[in-house]
């Protein structure tokens, strides 16, 4: 269940990780604060047995729709290649209640037995990247995420793991798919250091093939600089906490962001002061991340296009040779296992290779090949 992140979908995340790259105004459509506003929403419905009340309705409906279309086009403008871009809208679609804020019709007009309206629609963009979070997650496939931080107080370990908890709660109300907490202490018992240091690449790679992770989140989380003074008989310690989080490609190690917080409290301890503060460093650091790692997951960051490869008729030992021959392809930056079932693989390559060539490179290692497309190569095991 490797590799849930399909590079393909390129933008419409843009709304949900609110990034806000470099965007450009489409025509009506323009943004105060948190809303979007478009101008020139358009609907339309047959009048049928003279009723026009009920063709208003419908014609709404139809506004409301195009309301969103604008809404969400604007916030992707720039980007081009969306695959599954209906998908994600026929998802947003399907949940418009709360989207659209305001609707103010501004023209009406019949024409040949069919009414038109034009209005002046506000949507939400917090709403709307409430309902493109999970789509787009779910078009991604789902990431998994794994998180392991090296949690201090002063210079003892914390055994709380607050920062780590607070991320990973993060994550998952996010709609991320997380890696059993459990696993990550069986795990960080085993190769901790490594993973700390965020220099081995292998050790990235072994946490990909053990866990299944997609996303490696790993960093420091500490309290220090303590002070205290007494106030009304109580003695108050006052702790900085910081949160220093980085997230790589868990197959590859390639970075997808960093992110750093900090937060000053107060407690009746040094310790109550300071898992105050990562508290809070970790929810503002991780929710900063959740965007990043979006963005470049699915921006081009990641160097190279994404080629879906299906094959079928094929053993686990032999499918498992297949990733690894693809991954020691020239030119290949990840391949990521979408799913093996009922002996059939499928695979996300992000290389710099168009479909073509990667058939070719299935075709030398024996395979025969049954489809191809620009974006999906299909084959089966001789």
């Amino acid at each position: 269940m490797k590799g849930k992140l399909l590079l393909a979908l390129i933008a419409v995340i843009v709304s949900f990780v609110m990034l806000s790259p470099p965007q450009m105004a489409r025509a009506g459509v323009r943004q105060e604060k948190n809303i979007w506003i478009v101008d020139d929403a358009e609907g339309f419905a047959p009048i049928r047995d003279g009723n026009k009340n009920a063709a208003r309705e419908e014609a709404r409906r139809s506004a409301y729709r195009d309301a969103l279309e604008k809404a969400l086009g604007a916030v992707i403008e720039g980007v081009t290649e969306m695959r599954n871009y209906e998908v994600v809208r026929d998802k947003v679609f399907s949940q418009t209640q709360g989207i659209v804020r305001k609707f103010d019709i501004v023209r009406e007009r019949e024409e040949d037995g069919i009414l038109y309206i034009t209005a002046i629609c506000h949507v939400s963009e917090s709403s709307l990247d409430g309902v493109l979070g999970p789509a787009v997650l779910d078009a991604l496939g789902n990431p998994r995420v794994m998180v392991l931080l090296d949690e201090r107080i002063g210079d003892k370990s914390s055994f709380l793991s607050t920062a780590e908890s607070e991320v990973l709660r993060v994550f998952e109300k996010a709609g991320y798919l997380l890696v059993d907490p459990a696993q990550a202490t069986i795990l960080k018992d085993i190769d901790l250091n490594a993973v700390r240091a965020g220099g081995d690449p292998e050790a990235f790679r072994q946490v990909a093939r053990d866990f299944q992770a997609d996303v490696l989140i790993y960093g420091r989380a500490y309290g220090s600089s303590f002070t205290n003074q007494v106030v009304h008989g109580q003695r108050i310690y006052g702790v900085k906490s910081t949160v220093q989080l980085r997230a790589v490609l868990a197959n590859t190690a390639y970075q997808l962001g960093s992110e750093t917080f900090e937060e000053n409290s107060r407690g009746i301890s040094v310790e109550d002061g300071a898992i105050k503060g990562l508290r809070t460093a970790a929810e503002k650091a991780s929710g900063s991340m959740i965007n990043k790692i979006a963005y470049a997951l699915v921006s081009g960051q990641l160097g190279g296009r994404t080629i879906k490869v299906k094959i079928s008729n094929i053993s686990f030992g032999d499918a498992r040779g297949l990733r690894e021959n693809i991954e020691d392809s020239p030119g290949v930056t990840a391949v990521y296992q979408r799913l093996f079932r009922e002996r059939t693989l499928e695979l996300d390559v992000v290389s710099d290779k168009t479909a073509e060539e990667i058939a070719v490179i299935l075709d030398d290692l024996g395979f025969e090949i049954d489809d191809l497309s620009s974006s999906l190569v299909e084959g089966s095991a001789k």
